[in-house]
C-alpha cells in the first residue's frame, strides 16, 4: 500500500453541507485499498479572507506534499472577474506551471447563476487546457455542471473531465436525539444569501408572506406535525427570524422549533440526523437535498437558484417547486401532502455511478505513480 501525503483545499469551516460532503468522500477514499491517504487540511475560505494567497509559498506547500485535493463545493463558478482563472481558484497559470503534484479536482460546481462574461469563460478555459496538459484529475458533480459546460465553455472539454455524483449522498449520518424522534415534524431549509438572484422575480417580502401562509395551511390541515427550521451558514437565520416575526404567536411557540448553527468537522452529523427523524424535508440548499436524498427522505427541492433544479433533472425527479413566483405556496402545500403517502426515492443509480467514478480516480492514481518512478 503506498501513502499520500495530500493537501486538501475545500471548506471545512461554516457550511455543514461541505462537511457531510467530504465525510461521504473521505469515506470512499480509505477503500482504495491500493493506496493510504495522510490528509492536511487547509480552509479555502482563508484565501477568500486574504489571510492567505496563491502565490509562491502555495506552490511551494503544495510541492511539498504527494497529492492536492481540491473540493468538493461550488470552486468553478464563472463571476469572479478577478482571478486569472475566473473562479475562486485564483492562481495566475504560469504559477500553476510550477506545481510538481498532481491535483484532483473534486466533484466541483460548474456555475454561471451569477454571471459569466465571455472575458471569464475564456479564462476558465485557458485554465482547463492547463490543467489538462498537466493530466490533472478534472470532476464535477450532479448539479448542473454539465450542462453549464456545454452550454458556456464547450462541450468538447467533457473529454476530458470526469462526471460524478457529490459525495454527500453518502455521509453518515446518525439517528436523530430522542426529542426529534418523538415529534413529527417537517423540516425546512431555507438559503438568504444572493438575494439579487434568488428573489429576482419575487419580493423577498411577497416570499416570506406565501412561506408563513403555506405553515398556516399546512398546520390547520396536519394537527399532529410540527415545524423545524434547519440553518446551514449563518446567513440563514436571517430567514428564520423574518418568518417568526410574522407567525403567530402560539404557532411559534407551539408548533416551530430551530436547529442549531453549527460549525466544523462532526457539525453536520447533528444537525443532519434532524433531516434524518423527519417524516418530509423541503430543502433549498444543494447538501441539504443531497444529504436529504441519500438518506431515503422524502425530500422537496425548494427552487429559486440553477443549482437545484438542475440536480433534481439529473436525478430525474420532479419532486421540486419553484419558490421565485408568486403563490408558489399553493403548488408547495399540494406537492406536500402527496408526497406525504409517496415512496421516497431511489439513489441505486447514483451508488453505482460514484463506485464507477472512484474506479476511474484509482486508474488516474495508479497511472500517476507509474510514472513518477
Amino acid at each position: 500500500m503506498k501513502t499520500l501525503k495530500t493537501l486538501h483545499l475545500a471548506s471545512f469551516d461554516g457550511n455543514i453541507g461541505d462537511n457531510a460532503n467530504h465525510d461521504g468522500f473521505y469515506k470512499h477514499l480509505k477503500q482504495l485499498q491500493d493506496f493510504e491517504f495522510k490528509i492536511d487540511q487547509l480552509e479555502i475560505r482563508e484565501f477568500y479572507w486574504k489571510k492567505r494567497f496563491f502565490d509562491e509559498s502555495f506552490v511551494d506547500l503544495v510541492n511539498s506534499y504527494d497529492l492536492l485535493i481540491i473540493g468538493g463545493g461550488n470552486y468553478f463558478e464563472l463571476w469572479v472577474e478577478s482571478s486569472p482563472t475566473g473562479t475562486s481558484i485564483s492562481i495566475e497559470l504560469e504559477l500553476l506551471k510550477n506545481i510538481n503534484t498532481p491535483i484532483l479536482f473534486n466533484a466541483l460546481g460548474v456555475d454561471p447563476g451569477q454571471g459569466a462574461s465571455e472575458a471569464n469563460i475564456q479564462k476558465f478555459r485557458n485554465f482547463l487546457d492547463l490543467l489538462i496538459e498537466r493530466d490533472d484529475f478534472i470532476s464535477i458533480r450532479n448539479d448542473g455542471a454539465k450542462k453549464a459546460i456545454i452550454d458556456y465553455v464547450g462541450g468538447k472539454y467533457l473529454e476530458h473531465i470526469y462526471h460524478t455524483v457529490d459525495a454527500g449522498f453518502f455521509a453518515d449520518i446518525p439517528e436523530p436525539s430522542e426529542y426529534y424522534k418523538s415529534k413529527k415534524y417537517i423540516a425546512i431549509n431555507i438559503a438568504y444569501d444572493m438575494q439579487d438572484v434568488r428573489f429576482e422575480n419575487i419580493s423577498y417580502e411577497n416570499f416570506i408572506k406565501g412561506f408563513k401562509s403555506f405553515i398556516d395551511k399546512f398546520l390547520d390541515k396536519n394537527l399532529d406535525y410540527e415545524i423545524v427550521l434547519v440553518p446551514h451558514i449563518f446567513r440563514d437565520m436571517t430567514f428564520i427570524t423574518d418568518l417568526l416575526n410574522i407567525l403567530d404567536d402560539e404557532t411559534r411557540r407551539r408548533k416551530v422549533s430551530i436547529a442549531p448553527l453549527l460549525h466544523g468537522k462532526e457539525s453536520f452529523k447533528e444537525v443532519m440526523s434532524i433531516y434524518r427523524g423527519a417524516q418530509i424535508v423541503l430543502a433549498n440548499r444543494f447538501h441539504a437535498n443531497v444529504c436529504s436524498i441519500g438518506m431515503g427522505k422524502p425530500t422537496i427541492g425548494l427552487v429559486n437558484y440553477r443549482q437545484i433544479k438542475e440536480l433534481y433533472n439529473e436525478l430525474n425527479s420532479e419532486n421540486f417547486v419553484d419558490i421565485s413566483k408568486e403563490e408558489f405556496n399553493l403548488e408547495l402545500l399540494e406537492i406536500v401532502n402527496t408526497l406525504i403517502i409517496r415512496d421516497t426515492m431511489n439513489i441505486g443509480d447514483s451508488r453505482i455511478s460514484y463506485s464507477s467514478f472512484f474506479l476511474e480516480l484509482k486508474n488516474w492514481l495508479i497511472n500517476k505513480e507509474d510514472v513518477s518512478r
